[in-house]
């Protein structure tokens, strides 16, 4: 900048020195940089190790905790199963004998008391199960008549009894797992396994059934090795208890809906989670397995203090070996940590000197006052400069009198700010040759003492600004083409005029005098020349409005619902004449524009859409609006004869028409005139379309 080079443009290059990098003294820091890091990696390695201990050690002990609690669920569902198996095989040979006498009829109390006595002492090989189950009959009418606990049995009422309501309703002979519940006949906690007896007919006869004590599974469970706090518990598949140790009465009333995650359990079949007891509020390790023959859901927990436990003490072990490998580490790592910071900065200033001298922009950086004291090797190639003649010296030496001075006191005050500065101005190099350089400055500020010096960046765009110059010529040429076409298509369309209507009128006289002379031929050409003079003048009239729009627009808030109602206003006799059915959307929003423009773009469209319809047919036509984001989207849609979709983009061509004019008046310029018009407002037309189905215009226009 100026103010640089008045305070040092006689400012003499310092002396350049390059030092050498010692070899002996880099072996001793790459030495201390290896001892430091093995250092600090020994007590990374105690940390992670610790951390990783800490962080996924219970989450690897519940894991492996819940995986032996799947375990254990999935032997004791399959010697749950195993027990069922073989209850069920007593009912099994209970049905065939009964079968075999004839039916339930064949037996009177003691007779079922014997056989039931008989089918124990067959199945049961140790006197010591005999007790703990039993084997009972309920009649059709809900009476359990006959058991093997005595003989004669009390009569119990058995008709409300889930068991007897599943078998009465249900024929076969479905085993059916009961609840836990207290035997009417012997007062004991009992769960029932039952079978329908069914007549010849199928008829229902009773239910056979097994009474199991769950002092049965007691013996059988307490052969298990659990923790300390380990609990084990059978359910029936869908949540109802079965048998829990230790055994409680609480868990025999409890209902499904008490066992936090049961039904993810029987839904999953098998795994293991971690949740809450609902009867000694511990948190609790469960693991779960649902037979695979039987519907029961076997469940084995631990709580998570005792899954915990071992690993606690582990914890504690290695938190004092760890404190005292991180007391030796860290006064290790300090003893080095500044040693090590200082050669991390040299490391890091060095890769930054490689970045920036081999950066293909150039590159320079000076002192509070501007004097120049790096430049990279990009900016001496491009200037000329050697880094002797711009080391020491401001950047002057850049200076043109082609930028003016304004530039430079907004850069230094920019800059003097603290704020990046950017712009663009005229360079010279060494040789005196201009160049556009894109340059962008930024302040260096330390903490402590403020300003440091600045850094300057520029680029060569010396070519982008000559490509910028001609496009703004070709620009500038185009406008003045376009504005010299448009003045001629209006003069000459205004000229036009007026030798036309001479023709018009002197063919109107030269037909009253010669009509009597006239023949028929005479005739049809005196009417072809009339018909072309009359068309002529049309064409002429909408080339006049195609090259007025936009040239006299007065831009305000419009509001569609009025512009389109003029243009209906104006189109009323068509629509009367027609027959036609225009259904105009409510509350069509206000955009900004030029409402003659804009109502004459409703008026052609729809006149289009009842010019365009098929003979016979009633013109329909609709207008709607949308929101389109940015835009508002109108539509006009009709039933009329469609257009051809190679012909979408061309009927929007000034004078193109797409059908022949005996068949549909016109000059072919009224769409010209709505994508003029459209453009003009800032939007745009495009159009949609079915052949003999109909077409729809659509235009998009900016909201206001």
């Amino acid at each position: 900048g100026s103010n640089i080079a008045e305070r040092n443009m006689d400012v003499a290059p310092p002396a350049v020195r390059i030092r050498s990098d010692d070899a002996e003294a880099l072996g001793f820091q790459r030495l201390r940089r290896w001892l430091v890091a093995g250092f600090v990696s020994a007590n990374l390695f105690l940390v992670s190790a610790y951390l990783v201990m800490v962080w996924l050690g219970p989450r690897y002990t519940i894991d492996e905790t819940g995986r032996s609690m799947r375990t254990l669920a999935l032997a004791l569902s399959e010697q749950v199963e195993a027990t069922i198996r073989s209850e069920a095989a007593i009912l099994t040979s209970l049905q065939r004998e009964i079968r075999a006498r004839g039916g339930v009829g064949a037996f009177s109390e003691t007779a079922w008391y014997e056989m039931f006595m008989a089918h124990l002492n067959l199945f049961s090989d140790d006197p010591a199960d005999k007790p703990l189950h039993a084997l009972f009959f309920v009649d059709e009418r809900g009476i359990a008549s006959a058991s093997s606990v005595s003989n004669p049995t009390r009569q119990a009422d058995a008709a409300a009894r889930p068991y007897f309501a599943f078998h009465r309703d249900n024929p076969g002979e479905e085993l059916f797992i009961s609840e836990v519940s207290r035997s009417k006949i012997t007062g004991l906690w009992v769960f029932f396994l039952t079978q329908r007896i069914s007549g010849e007919d199928g008829s229902f006869k009773g239910v056979i059934g097994i009474s199991l004590r769950i002092g049965r599974f007691e013996d059988l469970f307490e052969r298990l090795r659990l923790p300390a706090d380990g609990t084990i518990a059978i359910h029936r598949i869908d949540g109802a208890p079965l048998f829990r140790h230790p055994f409680t009465e609480s868990f025999a009333a409890a209902t499904p809906a008490t066992f936090p995650g049961l039904a993810a359990m029987i839904q999953g079949g098998a795994g293991f989670a971690e949740q809450v007891s609902p009867f000694d509020g511990k948190r609790r390790i469960v693991g779960f397995n649902v037979g695979r023959r039987y519907p029961v859901l076997a469940v084995a927990t631990v709580s998570r203090e005792g899954a915990l436990a071992i690993w606690s003490r582990t914890v504690s072990w290695f938190t004092g070996l760890g404190l005292a490998a991180l007391g030796l580490g860290g006064m290790l790592f300090l003893f080095s940590l500044k040693h090590l910071g200082s050669l991390e900065r040299e490391a890091r200033m060095r890769r930054l000197s490689q970045t920036v001298d081999q950066n293909p922009h150039m590159i320079i950086t000076t002192d509070p006052d501007g004097v120049i004291d790096y430049a990279n090797p990009s900016f001496c190639r491009f200037t000329g400069f050697s880094p002797d003649e711009v080391i020491g010296r401001t950047p002057r030496i850049l200076k043109s009198d082609d930028t003016p001075p304004e530039i430079f006191t907004e850069l230094w005050r920019t800059i003097r700010a603290g704020n990046e500065w950017r712009g663009e101005m005229v360079n010279r190099r060494k040789d005196g040759s201009p160049y556009w350089a894109s340059i962008v400055i930024s302040p260096v500020m330390d903490g402590k003492r403020g300003l440091r010096g600045f850094v300057g960046m520029q680029e060569d765009i010396s070519e982008r600004k000559r490509i910028e110059g001609r496009v703004a010529e070709l620009v500038a040429e185009l406008k003045e083409s376009n504005q010299e076409l448009e003045r001629f298509a209006y003069i000459a369309s205004h000229d036009l005029r007026q030798p036309l209507r001479m023709i018009n009128s002197y063919l109107g006289l030269l037909h009253k005098k010669l009509n009597a002379a006239f023949d028929q031929e005479a005739s049809e050409y005196f009417t072809f020349a009339t018909e072309g003079a009359r068309r002529l003048d049309r064409m002429i009239v909408d080339l006049l409005e195609f090259s007025r729009i936009g040239k006299q627009s007065a831009m305000e808030s419009v509001d569609l619902n009025q512009a389109l109602a003029d243009g209906l206003q104006n189109l009323r006799v068509a629509i009367r004449d027609s027959g036609a059915v225009v259904t105009v959307a409510e509350n069509l929003p206000t955009v900004r524009g030029d409402r003659s423009e804009l109502t004459r773009l409703f008026q052609n469209l729809i006149g289009n859409a009842l010019k365009y319809c098929q003979d016979g047919r009633i013109p329909v036509v609709e207008v709607v609006c949308r929101d389109g984001g940015k835009e508002w989207v109108l539509s006009v849609a009709d039933n009329g004869i469609g257009i051809d979709a190679d012909c979408l983009e061309k009927v929007f061509g000034i004078f193109q028409r797409m059908v022949t004019r005996d068949k549909y008046e016109g000059t072919g310029i009224g769409l010209a005139v709505c994508r003029k018009i459209a453009e003009h407002h800032g939007g745009r037309i495009w159009a949609e379309s079915v052949v003999e189905q109909g077409s729809t215009f659509l235009v998009s226009l900016p909201k206001a």
